[in-house]
């Protein structure tokens, strides 16, 4: 547990539904992929269930000694394949370290970890994977690996790729891995992505915008860090505006920070946030993210035209994430 990690003090009613579809995943030990719009909040929300020590009772309840590996692939310099496992072998080597596994294990795994860093053969390096994986479901811990950002190697996945994930799924049942993507994987990897296998192997979590009391949840959190302090009724306001996405919240505490209490009305706040570039260009960042059907659906949305039912099935995507 990182003492650093504002969300460790977010209760455990946060997000309550996400959580409980992914600790009931978990504890099935399911494969799954979260799916949101871009920066929606779901590293906000993974860094709650990742770091507080009360989760796996209360939402995966099987009684067992979990092991949560997350590796964010926002630290790959090249979205490549043999960096990406060179990073998948580092993380476990740094939570094995920092877990309570006996020391001779933990050198163990790290000798494999400075052997492949040696060799650099893509091989060796998932081969100890696989292997360091197997060492800790022997010492009692179930692992589960939590790829942040996974869309970010959608230029590099292969067939093979996959096929090795899954074998190391069939060595080791213990093992389940959480993928976070702003895409279904089917989407994202069309071609790399086995048919046969994608419905089995991997289950969709859609996270959408935080509920009201979410957003207040994460505003009270973080006032403090940006010394901000606003009356209940702007508050509310605010919560509106933001309507439960979390970059947005975040890029106004950052407005309300720098304007130093001027803020005083709903208009204030209202044109404020409306001028303010960083909001604008996070939305302009979510509009490109959008294919130019699911476009077209929010314009007519926009304009209260009808949704024809063909149009709809196309786009489910806005209905599924909340956008």
């Amino acid at each position: 547990m990182t003492p650093t990690v504002i969300e460790i003090s977010y209760p455990l009613t946060f997000r309550r539904q996400e959580a409980e579809e992914l600790g009931r995943h978990l504890k099935n030990r399911h494969s799954a992929v979260l799916i949101g719009m871009k920066k929606v909040g779901i590293s906000n929300f993974l860094r709650f269930f990742l770091n507080n020590k009360d989760i796996a009772g209360t939402y995966i309840k099987d009684y067992k000694k979990h092991l949560f590996i997350p590796i964010d692939l926002n630290d790959l310099i090249e979205c490549e394949v043999n960096p990406f496992w060179t990073l998948t072998l580092k993380r476990i080597v740094d939570c094995v370290d920092s877990s309570l596994i006996e020391e001779k294990i933990k050198n163990k795994i790290n000798n494999m970890f400075l052997e492949s860093i040696q060799l650099q053969d893509l091989f060796y390096t998932i081969d100890s994977v696989k292997l360091a994986l197997l060492i800790i479901t022997e010492q009692g811990y179930v692992p589960t690996l939590f790829f942040l950002r996974f869309d970010r190697m959608k230029d590099s996945v292969t067939t093979e790729f996959f096929a090795n994930l899954e074998g190391i799924k069939a060595s080791n049942q213990q093992v389940a891995f959480v993928f976070t993507s702003y895409q279904p994987l089917k989407k994202l990897f069309p071609l790399a992505l086995p048919k046969t296998s994608w419905t089995f192997f991997f289950k969709n979590i859609y996270i959408p915008p935080a509920q009201k009391e979410d957003v207040r949840i994460i505003f009270e959190a973080y006032k403090k860090r940006f010394g901000v302090s606003i009356p209940e009724d702007l508050k509310d306001y605010l919560f509106e505006l933001v309507d439960g996405y979390t970059q947005y919240l975040q890029l106004a505490l950052i407005f309300l920070h720098e304007s130093k209490g001027q803020i005083k009305t709903r208009e204030d706040i209202y044109l404020g946030l409306g001028n303010d570039e960083r909001i604008n260009f996070q939305s302009e960042e979510l509009w490109e993210s959008l294919d130019k059907d699911s476009q077209e659906v929010l314009f007519k949305i926009i304009n209260k035209e009808k949704i024809l039912s063909e149009e709809k099935k196309k786009t489910i995507y806005l209905w599924n994430t909340g956008f």
